[in-house]
């Protein structure tokens, strides 16, 4: 109690109460209560104070030992509101809150477990990058927490702090961009420079590490010729700009540059005929920006240069062979013909909206290989194309059967075994060694509703000018001819200079004419020397052709027609020499032609 009176005297109240709370406490000591409750009473306000800051070191402690940031920055704001409270209170006691602090030890305790937070949350940061676990920031919130005081002022905590959160961030979004983590690389970007901007922590860094390690991974694609790694890594960055708020970069016109770049090159393949390359480039690009037009164009030059591929875009699962086809044709922008190991004949056609039109046809004998297919150029018409399909019969001969395409399927036309055939300009069919047919006949075949019947039967002949009549011994046929004079069984005929003699049961009229017949022989023949051949027609061609005109009985020429006209023979020729001043006769050998018939 003296010791406690003395301090009271002496002003030193946080001794005195201490003092007189032990005297308090001393059950063993009954005198001066009354004195002892006054002071107590009166030093309430230090007892009130003391046990404030004594629970608040206790807890600060406490937390410390836990490792408990949040809860000690708590208990540490509670700590400054009293402090601040007291300062501006008008109580004379208020003064002593500094020394009842430093009674307790509080600034040493809150400084020494602020640095050992400090040093906590480093090592935190290290062991983060040693374990790979980069999600984790709240090291960096604590850090900032920590007052300015404990960092040597403002300006160092922000170079401090600053300067050790970038070399941390860099390192970590290299490690992402090196391990090709590249929407890791994007998604930790954008929430880092998120939290950073809710903090308001100045973290341009982020940004510019991050387009600078973008620029190196979309080189990186090119060099390795991946386009479709750089549009996925280029749609990724363009959305990561979107998603920050920032309206544009170097990096997009390089992205926009490459892209163009790879799109004339798309064209050089096309123009090179390296249509998948074309079109592999086309799709991959087509997931940054529309190539609607140029893909679909290189498809369908892809299509038509192999034809194949649009039996497989149709579905088809078969072995095809015989493939061919073309574009622009038959209504549509492609078109391919084929058949399958089962003799299934098809033809595909593309329309302008790319979907595919299906014609087959299931009856060719599976027996029979195929030879070839082909499009019958003569019979198909731009709404109606017809397939022709040659077999082989172990023979000479060859199975012919002509499909037409009609609502999804290929009717049969026709279909015979034969040595081949013609198109008239009719439609109708000449057919050589025709089934049943003799070597000396052709069949015919007509069209007879959506099918080709047979006829009947002609003989086999060659049409020629008679000029060329010698290339043609022992053959059948067809010529024009003028018959110089008429008669029964033989006569005289002549075309363009050139002569032959005309035999067989027939009743020969002079004039033009068109007959069948087969050259067998010579015949020797004397022409009179007053006998002018006829003129030749310049206006008539010698050509392999009919000619089905009229043609006039031979003039009187002159002198000079006479003389062109004789030059002009094409028969071997001699003269023999005339009585009494006249003109020579002539001796000439001429193409003996044995007619058959007469049109």
């Amino acid at each position: 109690m003296t010791q406690a009176e003395q301090y009271y005297a002496e002003k030193k109240l946080i001794e005195a109460e201490e003092w007189f709370q032990k005297a308090r406490n001393n059950r063993s000591l009954r005198y001066k209560e009354e004195l002892l409750s006054l002071r107590l009473q009166e030093l309430s306000p230090i007892t009130s104070m003391k046990q404030s800051l004594a629970s608040l070191d206790s807890r600060l402690n406490r937390l410390g030992e836990s490792a408990d940031f949040s809860g000690f920055m708590n208990v540490y704001a509670e700590l400054l509101d009293t402090g601040r409270r007291l300062a501006g209170d008008q109580d004379p006691y208020a003064s002593y809150y500094g020394e009842i602090a430093d009674f307790y030890g509080i600034p040493d305790d809150v400084n020494r477990i602020f640095l050992q937070f400090i040093s906590m949350f480093y090592r935190q940061a290290e062991d983060q990058l040693h374990q790979e676990q980069y999600v984790d920031n709240s090291f960096k919130w604590n850090l900032l927490a920590v007052p300015e005081s404990f960092y040597g002022g403002e300006v160092h905590k922000q170079e401090k702090l600053l300067g050790m959160f970038q070399r941390h961030d860099e390192t970590i979004m290299k490690r992402l961009a090196a391990g090709g983590k590249y929407t890791e690389l994007l998604d930790w970007s954008y929430t880092m420079s998120s939290d950073y901007e809710s903090h308001s922590v100045p973290a341009s860094w982020v940004h510019r590490k991050t387009d600078e390690l973008v620029h190196t991974m979309l080189q990186r694609d090119v060099q390795l010729g991946r386009p479709s790694d750089f549009v996925s890594h280029a749609n990724s960055y363009k959305n990561y700009l979107s998603r920050t708020g920032q309206q544009g970069s170097d990096n997009m016109g390089y992205i926009q540059n490459q892209i163009n770049r790879w799109l004339t090159a798309a064209q050089g393949m096309v123009k090179v005929q390296n249509y998948e390359g074309a079109v592999a480039l086309y799709e991959a690009l087509s997931g940054y920006q529309d190539v609607t037009g140029p893909l679909q164009a290189a498809q369908l030059a892809w299509t038509i240069h192999d034809p194949s591929r649009l039996l497989i875009l149709w579905g088809g699962n078969g072995n095809f062979q015989h493939v061919s086809g073309g574009g622009k044709r038959f209504g549509g922008l492609a078109y391919a013909i084929g058949s399958d190991d089962n003799n299934v004949i098809y033809l595909a056609i593309m329309q302008a909206d790319e979907s595919i039109q299906l014609f087959q046809n299931h009856d060719f004998p599976v027996e029979v290989a195929i030879q070839q297919l082909s499009i019958e150029e003569s019979l198909s018409t731009e709404a109606s194309p017809v397939i022709l399909v040659e077999g082989s019969t172990g023979s000479n001969l060859m199975m012919y059967s002509a499909y037409e395409a009609h609502n999804a399927n290929l009717n049969l036309m026709f279909q015979f075994t034969a040595d081949g055939y013609q198109v008239q300009p009719d439609k109708s069919l000449l057919v050589t060694s025709y089934e049943g047919a003799s070597t000396d006949e052709i069949a015919m075949l007509e069209r007879q509703g959506d099918q080709y019947q047979f006829t009947g039967f002609r003989l086999k002949y060659t049409d020629i000018a008679i000029a060329d009549i010698e290339n043609h011994l022992q053959e059948r046929v067809r010529f024009s001819i003028n018959i110089l004079k008429g008669g029964y069984g033989e006569a005289l005929a002549e075309q363009n200079g050139h002569y032959v003699m005309l035999r067989g049961e027939w009743d020969f009229t002079a004039g033009k004419s068109t007959m069948i017949g087969t050259f067998s022989e010579f015949q020797s023949i004397e022409l009179p020397g007053s006998q002018d051949p006829p003129v030749v027609d310049p206006a008539e061609p010698e050509t392999g052709q009919v000619d089905e005109g009229s043609m006039e009985e031979p003039g009187n020429p002159s002198e000079t027609e006479d003389t062109e006209t004789s030059d002009q023979l094409g028969n071997n020729q001699q003269e023999i020499p005339g009585d009494n001043g006249t003109e020579p006769a002539r001796l000439i050998q001429v193409p003996v032609i044995v007619v058959e018939s007469i049109e």
